[in-house]
């Protein structure tokens, strides 16, 4: 395969990359509410180790959307 195709291959692969990293950034927030929100159902049903571990895993969601978010800049 020729240089110039490669670099032509690449630069495709690259800006798919960003525009479905644009498209696919919400996903992270909506994790995150998703997990918020079954806390506050385990915490209603009395379940607090539940509802622990789901405010983490809302928080790790929540990181990764930012983390993710930076990345576009």
């Amino acid at each position: 395969m020729p240089l110039k195709w490669r670099f032509a291959a690449v630069s495709i692969v690259l800006t798919l990359g960003r525009t479905l990293m644009r498209k696919t950034l919400w996903i992270w927030f909506v994790g995150c509410a998703a997990w918020v929100f079954d806390g506050f159902i385990s915490l209603r049903y009395h379940d607090p180790l539940h509802a622990r571990l789901a405010f983490c895993v809302a928080m790790v969601f929540l990181v990764a959307g930012f983390f993710y978010r930076a990345q576009q800049r």
